[in-house]
């Protein structure tokens, strides 16, 4: 099994306990969706396995869907009149977004995720207590939530205004294909977000707050 194929198998295996409509015409009239259901759905999941699913979903949007929207990007690029440039336009700002999102996903691969990790292997008393020690004076948590960027709330503005533009103009295929790939990614970003905040970094301030105690 190759990396991709790995990624997509866990990713899916995950995602499905959280997956909504992909009925775009269900996105376009309603864009809110289940928040209690997909924490409910999500809270029995150890810290572990929502940390394995954190960190696929991070490789399956860097390796899969990221690069097929730029593919529907530069397919719409410099096919179309004047008329349609500012659509083109607005489709560019993803360009400047995925830096941003990439960076906000690097920040959490290398910080914030193995400090969890770390919390995990202290519980499991695989660290020395000099180790345990070091990890807990590290404020990883707080300020992870002090700076955190809520980088999907960007991104649904944008597609906002797009569909807005879309609805009163004559919109060509390839723009549409976009749009849809960016709507759907926008959910999923979403409830990324929802399972991070919400279900896995609870879990995570209660290990490391019983951790404390310990010491």
């Amino acid at each position: 099994m190759n990396s991709q194929e790995f990624y997509s198998k866990w990713y899916n295996i995950y995602a499905d306990k959280v997956r909504i409509s992909e009925n775009l015409e269900i996105v376009n009239q309603d864009r809110e969706f289940d928040r209690d259901g997909i924490i409910s759905s999500m809270e029995n999941f150890s810290v572990v396995e929502l940390l394995k699913f954190l960190k696929v979903s991070h490789q399956y949007y860097l390796s899969k869907t990221l690069p097929e929207i730029e593919q529907s990007l530069l397919h719409i690029t410099g096919r179309y009149s004047e008329v349609q440039r500012m659509l083109t336009s607005l489709a560019f700002f993803f360009n400047s977004y995925k830096n941003r999102l990439v960076s906000h996903m690097q920040k959490e691969d290398e910080i914030l995720f193995p400090f969890i990790d770390g919390l995990v292997l202290a519980k499991k008393g695989e660290l020395s207590a000099v180790e345990v020690s070091f990890l807990l004076t590290k404020n990883i948590i707080n300020d992870f939530e002090e700076n955190h960027d809520a980088v999907e709330d960007e991104l649904s503005e944008v597609i906002k205004v797009l569909f807005k533009l879309s609805s009163t103009k004559n919109i060509p295929l390839p723009f549409r294909v976009f749009l849809n790939q960016i709507s759907f990614f926008e959910l999923e970003l979403r409830k990324h977000a929802i399972i991070e905040d919400e279900v896995l970094l609870p879990k995570v301030k209660e290990l490391e707050k019983r951790l404390r105690n310990q010491m």
